[in-house]
């Protein structure tokens, strides 16, 4: 059947709620179907997604296996929800946790959930009911999503679901405050908030320890350890795009040891082999660390269908079969995105996609260095598997950069300029989609099984880019 695009564009325009724009910036960018690692056009155009939509196609778009997955399960179910058993729910259970954690020993059950957001406010209230405390430390610079509870832990300014302008102060979301949670400095050491420089940080205490450490267990004990239930982190931070030292996770978990407080993992955007391990926490730390929970989405279904998880601890586990828990979500554990993840999981033990991702991370950072010894707007770069971090400077002694809001961007006045905005509207021109989410850094990453043909595209893109780039900034 043939689709009149141009009666879609009206149609898009009159009758959808846009992200990111008012009406009169949109640009509709239709796409007619996806291919692997590529959105294709209604012109035929294949645009190579290095961008992953939001990370979260692990395995590529339309893979046969996953496809075939969710047909079966269309023949056999409509909608059942979580107080019944499926195989399926029951399969990608057995697969969570004796195929891809067994070895780390700490997890023991599952909770399903709609997707990342609610798996967070799962998670939350897990930890909360679970110690009888009502804080959860959070950190600069985090995102664990725009719902009410999850939008309490996300840190990252323009992430907030406010409205931004063109011209005038952006408008908040009324009652959005920060309730029962508090900020601890992020790991972010190109741009230290305590105003120090890694790894001459260590040096400054006699015990090693890090600084953004340090600062959090004091942070954490001021509120009084009678109020804290738990702390939250992202392997790597996803939309803050950060990439912390690999021992920073491993000092959290002796912090929160001693503390006697829960550790969350959000494995949102990071798990499923991003970062060449099948959950970032295990790519992150430079020896083996235990999580109390981690949240999960995206990479479970690599989004085919749209679904969420919390694994639990042995403890929290026997707790919960200790209590009735009266909590339910109608869509939770539905059997439909439960199929489409076990096909998923199953094709990526198969392929051993965290290998893949991993040796693809090792040939993409190699070549991000060689454009760095090109470009003095690169600053930093770094990352693991198919998650890079890119710092765009003006200077790269100084760190400067073009934007001075940088992370803390509200996204009011001439976006256009932004760096990030520039190196992605040039490498579009080379039918290469990059991006990020705050003005002076690129988040970069594919599937996690994107050949070195499709990374020598995108580094050709890139050189491409930044000298455009630096021909009109510098």
């Amino acid at each position: 059947m043939a689709i009149d695009w141009k009666q879609i564009e009206e149609w898009d325009r009159k009758y959808n709620v846009h992200a990111f724009s008012t009406a009169d910036e949109y640009a509709p960018v239709c796409i007619e179907r996806t291919q692997g690692n590529y959105l294709v056009t209604p012109e035929g155009t294949k645009l190579l997604d290095f961008y992953n939509q939001l990370f979260c196609v692990n395995v590529g778009q339309n893979v046969p296996e996953v496809q075939e997955g969710i047909r079966e399960a269309l023949e056999r179910y409509g909608f059942l929800w979580d107080i019944y058993t499926t195989d399926y729910k029951a399969e990608v259970s057995k697969i969570l946790i004796e195929d891809l954690l067994a070895a780390d020993g700490w997890a023991a059950k599952v909770r399903y959930a709609l997707g990342g957001g609610d798996a967070v406010e799962t998670a939350i209230l897990l930890a909360r009911l679970y110690t009888g405390k009502p804080l959860v430390a959070t950190r600069e610079h985090g995102y664990h999503g725009v719902s009410a509870g999850a939008a309490q832990l996300t840190r990252m300014v323009p992430s907030r679901s406010y409205a931004s302008y063109p011209e005038e102060r952006p408008r908040m979301v009324a009652g959005s405050m920060f309730q029962n949670t508090f900020l601890c400095p992020a790991p972010f050491c190109y741009r230290c908030s305590l105003g120090h420089d890694y790894p001459a940080c260590k040096c400054a205490r006699t015990d090693g320890k890090l600084p953004c450490v340090a600062q959090t267990e004091e942070i954490i004990t001021s509120h009084n350890l009678a109020n804290v239930a738990a702390i939250i982190t992202e392997p790597a931070c996803g939309a803050g795009t950060i990439v912390p030292p690999k021992e920073y996770l491993p000092q959290i978990e002796d912090m929160k040891n001693r503390l006697g407080i829960l550790w969350i993992v959000d494995e949102v955007l990071m798990g499923f082999g991003r970062l060449g391990e099948w959950f970032g926490y295990q790519a992150m730390a430079d020896r083996p660390v235990k999580p109390d929970m981690i949240t999960c989405a995206k990479g479970i279904s690599s989004s085919a269908l749209p679904l969420g998880a919390v694994v639990v601890s042995r403890e929290i586990a026997d707790f919960m079969d200790s209590i009735r828990w009266n909590h339910v979500s109608t869509f939770a554990g539905h059997p439909l995105p439960l199929a489409a993840a076990k096909a998923n999981l199953r094709y990526m033990q198969k392929i051993g996609l965290p290998a893949l991702a991993k040796e693809a991370g090792e040939y993409f950072r190699r070549c991000l260095g060689q454009l760095a010894d090109r470009y003095h707007t690169i600053g930093m770069f770094a990352g693991e598997g198919m998650f890079f971090q890119l710092e765009i400077v003006k200077d790269r002694s100084t760190r400067e950069p073009f934007v001075g809001e940088d992370r803390f961007t509200t996204f009011t006045g001439d976006t256009s300029r932004w760096p990030v905005h520039l190196i992605s509207a040039y490498a579009a021109e080379k039918n290469v989609l990059v991006g990020g989410f705050v003005p002076n850094t690129l988040r970069m990453g594919g599937a996690c099984n994107t050949t070195r043909d499709e990374l020598d595209a995108v580094v050709d893109a890139l050189d491409y880019a930044f000298g455009r780039m630096e021909a009109e900034l510098c």
